[in-house]
């Protein structure tokens, strides 16, 4: 729109499908939502041939009028534009062929005699409605043998009421022909849009045909389509020249273009230009510190540290100009990053005053200190020195114990509407405990208050405890109605703070394009080279100067990857990958071989949760800073299993050969090759060996990886029940070391007349395999709601109630049901892996939330004290010590190793929940392989994720995950955008033609991390025995001292893998020496 909001559309064909890629064919139509006052006029602006453009993964759903109301068109079991309700044995909605009122298809429905009444339907969502106007739906059904009543619904509304309106067309009972149903509504003010569907609630067949929903009131609005208009721009750079240095011959490795678009018509005469540099700055990859930036072949002077490149240029008006940086491998760093950013913090492009505290008397001038509110006691606000950039520094201090309130300071900043800003600064903390500290910022209009679509911002990874200077820095783009962005210096925890160096400066973004090898190096055919398979490959990664040998090693009863990066040079190439199996010196082969080519999935944004309160005719877009290392780009995740490689021309794909070492197999040295053929024509062949140590794993793991299994939707297998398909999908699970959350189906327990009814035959069926063959190490409890009884009098949600009284019916109910649940474990076996999940992430702050937990602990345990309660907080929440058992608490910052040692001596067990960490755009698979060592280390005996399948779109396809409406309390609700690859570590193989659950990276590196898992384990096991039997123990202390430098609390958190493992190999050789150190111990 008009206000550069994004807006939803839809393209729809000439047969009335939605079109949503390749051409737009001559009769489509553009449909896209209408916002303009009454009596006025508005613009909207429809952008189009962009060939570096995505697609788009939502589009306009509603519609003028029912979509394929007479069932003619389709695909599959359902017609266009309609969607049938899950089916089970006795209730199913069909598209078929049956007599239809006209045409050749309509609709059926089938309830078997005796079947439970239910409200299965075909539906149709998303109907545009006008609020005010007059609507008639006409629709059509026939009967046979119905018991209740057939007919149509239609519900109109908004997303926070879907059934302003709600009615039922009843066409009766009994047996009949066509018969035609119709209703006449209102469309209320604030319906956004109408449902409708199929009613047969009873038993019987009833069929349906030829719906309509029309609106009887004129239309009020007219669209005029006026002249295309297209922006020609200068394109000024080109071609890039190689840097010569004279002091290093051939230091500069890779290069990549930066491009920077001017669309305003003056020129820029010192534009500062910002580049995320991620790709290039990550360690590992190339030294941040040291590279070059060029305006063809002349030098520029610029700062660049961690993923931040900045440099002032000249910038032609209208145009686009392309500048290059030269990256290096091992050349040493010649520039201070402290004092090239100190150059632009001085300069005329920093808009915040007194940026470096040097001006005031015990307070910095510019910058007003406080609490949004009341000062917590005793906290300090000065200055104190020395500076990073001077003398002096702004220190906030907030005792320990005080109450947590958003401290710190304050300065507006006047800025310009829709520029683009990078606010940076340095951070240092000293003990700060009870949160975690980062820059953040508001948007304000010119009558200070906040802006309409964007109000607040954050940035930088979470710091806490005692740290350096820490450089916390991002983008932000100012919406329409922004003029001022206010910093806020600020923390919502306890300890010191200090900040320094605080820029504000708006800069032209600049696009990196792709990496390119020399070009001396460019020209192979084929290069292939090993990677840790911790670190992700890209498809712009280049060779290295040196290839370093292919090898792995694993213990018995393990599997152990070898990540390969395969690069083709100027041409395409298809090849087979053969893998000869590895051969020790006895003939003795490792033939359980298989091979997978990593798949790429796009990401749009850098990470992290979004929220959005835009109406839902807009596209929600990620619009913050975002929270992770990453980059939006391509991402390596799916492990698609297939030996067919086809590598497009100067592209770099990996490709993983796992090894799974059989339990007998003899210790040490085998060697195979992988063999990169073309039409009966070796391309390229690497030798790799694998070192087999002389121990075993066992079956069982002393650790729980805990992954909650939902499935449906886009994971439904043709030809198998859901049934089949999730045992396929756990023994996925058990094949690589994790568990799911659960037992399913669950159990028929029922609380009537005062007694238990229950029937756990098809649990129990599923439970023998799920935790007797397959060896999960414990599920969840079954839900707690029972004979509809509450908990509380009034009815949800339960107004004024005193939390600390449940109802005694609710009691009563509750305990029959759960001991007769628990007595069934018992008899069964199986108690021991029964954990009951109270409650996940619990709204602490809210009233009355601490004295509920304390009542529904205290019915559990009064069942029985033995049932472990276990819940997701997060933090410690000292109120429920002695109610719940295993607490969930955070691995990053979240509670302090002193109290994690203090929960654990009060009996208490600890797990670690994990959600928002496992995410795809961090550069290393660091928290997935590095969760069971924080395990190890700190006494935690599991860590939960909750999701191993939750997918909102094709992931394949977007990376990313669409907004969903999510509430945090009664009555309120919100848009809401998860983490990039958050919830789902598999992929369907359908798309991939693979038959069952598709793995990823990160769910390889988690099967990795419970392995390293099973070596601390045994090395401590064999440490103490040594220990008692006087044996020489230094080898091995020195390697769990090194695996117990892996990890630390507080941490930066799984999105930041570059910074919790600045090092990857470092894993692999603490893998080794603690390897090393079990046979040393072994013999």
């Amino acid at each position: 729109n008009a206000a550069g909001e994004e807006l939803l559309f839809r393209i729809a064909g000439a047969d009335g499908g939605t079109v949503t890629k390749g051409v737009v064919a001559a009769g489509s139509a553009l449909v896209l939502p209408a916002e303009c006052p009454a009596g006025a006029a508005a613009t909207c602006y429809v952008y189009f041939d962009n060939p570096d453009a995505w697609p788009v993964p939502d589009h306009l759903e509603a519609t003028l009028g029912v979509r394929n109301g007479g069932m003619e068109r389709g695909e599959d079991d359902a017609p266009t534009g309609w969607r049938h309700d899950a089916a089970d044995e006795q209730h199913r909605a069909l598209w078929v062929s049956e007599g239809p009122r006209s045409g050749e298809r309509c609709l059926k429905t089938v309830v078997a005699s005796g079947a439970e009444p239910t409200w299965i339907s075909t539906r149709q969502h998303d109907v545009y409605v006008t609020p005010g106007a007059e609507y008639v739906l006409e629709a059509w059904v026939r009967a046979e043998d119905v018991q209740g009543s057939a007919g149509w619904y239609v519900h109109v509304g908004n997303d926070d009421d879907p059934m302003l309106v709600n009615q039922v067309l009843n066409a009766g009972d009994g047996t009949y022909g066509w018969r035609q149903v119709a209703t006449r509504f209102t469309a209320p003010a604030g319906a956004t849009g109408a449902s409708l569907g199929t009613v047969l609630r009873g038993t019987g067949t009833a069929w349906f045909d030829d719906v309509a929903l029309t609106c009887a009131t004129a239309p009020r609005l007219t669209a005029t389509a006026v002249r295309n208009e297209r922006v020609e721009l200068l394109e000024a750079g080109g071609d890039m020249p190689w840097h010569r240095d004279g002091q290093v011959e051939g230091r500069w490795d890779a290069a990549a273009p930066v491009r920077v678009v001017n669309l305003q018509s003056r020129p820029l005469e010192n534009a500062l230009v910002h580049v995320d540099a991620s790709r290039i700055t990550v360690p590992g990859r190339f030294r941040g510190g040291d590279l070059l930036v060029t305006d063809r072949a002349r030098a520029l002077p610029h700062f660049a540290y961690q993923n931040v490149l900045l440099f002032a240029a000249g910038v032609p008006g209208r145009s686009l100009s392309t500048f290059h940086v030269q990256v290096s491998e091992d050349a040493p760093e010649h520039q201070d990053p402290l004092e090239q950013y100190g150059r632009i913090l001085a300069s005329g492009s920093n808009l915040v005053r007194n940026a470096d505290f040097e001006r005031g008397d015990a307070l910095p001038e510019d910058w007003p200190g406080g609490a949004e509110g009341e000062r917590p006691a005793g906290a300090q606000m000065s200055v104190v020195g020395p500076g990073l950039f001077g003398r002096r520094c702004a220190r906030t201090h907030v005792p320990h114990g005080a109450q947590r309130i958003w401290t710190g300071w304050r300065q507006d900043v006047p800025v310009r509407p829709g520029g683009s800003y990078f606010y940076a600064a340095w951070v240092r903390c000293e003990d700060v405990q009870n949160g975690s500290v980062r820059i953040h910022a508001h948007y304000r209009n010119a009558a200070g208050e906040l802006c309409e679509s964007r109000k607040f911002a954050s940035v930088g990874a979470p710091i806490a405890g005692t740290t350096d200077w820490t450089f916390m820095s991002g983008v932000f783009d100012m919406p329409p109605d922004a003029a001022v962005f206010q910093l806020h210096l600020t923390m919502n925890a306890t300890g010191t703070v200090l900040h320094d160096g605080v820029l504000l400066a708006e800069v032209l973004p600049g696009t990196l394009g792709a990496l390119q090898p020399r070009p001396e190096r460019a020209a192979e055919p084929l290069t292939v080279w090993p990677v840790n398979a911790v670190v992700k490959v890209f498809p712009d990664d280049v060779p290295p100067r040196n290839v370093g040998p292919a090898r792995i090693c694993c213990a018995r009863n393990e599997a152990e990857p070898l990540q390969l990066a395969v690069r083709a040079g100027p041409e395409p190439l298809e090849v087979r990958i053969e893998v000869g199996s590895p051969v020790n010196a006895e003939g003795r082969a490792l033939n359980d071989v298989e091979v997978g080519i990593v798949g790429y999935v796009p990401i749009d944004h850098r990470t992290d949760y979004f929220s959005s309160e835009a109406p839902v005719w807009h596209r929600m877009l990620a619009e913050a800073a975002g929270g992770c290392d990453g980059w939006p780009g391509l991402w390596p995740d799916p492990l698609v299993p297939t030996a067919d490689l086809d590598l497009a021309a100067e592209t770099t794909q990996p490709v993983w050969v796992t090894v799974a070492v059989p339990k007998d197999a003899p210790a040490g040295d085998y060697v195979g090759a992988v063999a990169f053929v073309q039409d009966a024509r070796t391309v390229a062949r690497l030798p790799f060996s694998v070192h087999v140590w002389d121990f075993a794993l066992p079956e069982r793991s002393h650790v729980a990886a805990i992954y909650d299994l939902r499935l449906g939707g886009r994971w439904d297998l043709p030809g198998r029940t859901p049934r089949e398909a999730r045992e396929q999908f756990l023994r996925f699970m058990a094949e690589r070391r994790v568990s799911a959350d659960r037992v399913q189906p669950e159990p028929v327990i029922r609380y009537e007349d005062g007694r238990v009814v229950a029937d756990f035959a098809a649990y129990d069926e599923a439970a023998e395999r799920y935790l007797d063959e397959l060896g999960m190490p414990q599920t969840y409890t079954p839900p707690g709601r029972f004979a509809g009884e509450d908990p509380y009098d009034g009815g949800y949600p339960y107004a004024g109630a005193d939390r600390r009284r449940l109802r005694p019916d609710y009691k009563r109910a509750y305990q029959a049901c759960l001991r007769a649940y628990w007595d069934h474990m018992k008899e069964k076996g199986w108690a021991d892996k029964v954990t009951l999940y109270i409650s996940d992430e619990p709204h602490v702050d809210q009233p009355g939330i601490i004295e509920q937990m304390q009542a529904l602990c205290e019915m559990i345990h009064e069942v029985d004290p033995a049932i472990p309660i276990y819940s997701s907080t997060w933090r410690h929440v000292p109120q429920w010590d002695g109610y719940l058992d295993v607490w969930g608490i955070g691995h990053v910052d979240h509670v302090p190793v002193d109290a994690m040692r203090r929960l654990r001596e009060g009996g208490a067990r600890l797990w670690f929940t994990t959600d928002g960490q496992m995410c795809t755009d961090t550069p290393y698979c660091a928290v997935e392989r590095l969760l069971p060592h924080y395990c190890f280390h700190y006494g935690v005996e599991a860590y939960e994720f909750w999701g191993i399948s939750w997918l909102t779109y094709d992931p394949y396809a977007f990376g990313w995950h669409s907004f969903i409406r999510q509430s945090s309390r009664p009555g309120e609700s919100q848009w809401v955008r998860y983490p990039n690859g958050d919830g789902f570590l598999a992929y369907p193989g359908a798309p991939v033609g693979h038959d069952g659950p598709v793995s990823s990276v990160r769910l390889e590196q988690a099967r990795e991390g419970v392995e390293d898992y099973e070596y601390l384990y045994l090395l401590r096991r064999l440490v103490s025995e040594a220990n008692g039997q006087g044996r020489d123990i230094a080898e091995a202390e020195r390697a769990l001292e090194a695996a117990a430098g892996l990890v630390t609390i507080p941490n930066a958190g799984g999105r930041y893998s570059s910074r919790i493992l600045p090092d990857p190999d470092a894993v692999l050789e603490v893998k080794e020496a603690l390897a090393r150190a079990i046979e040393g111990l072994s013999g």
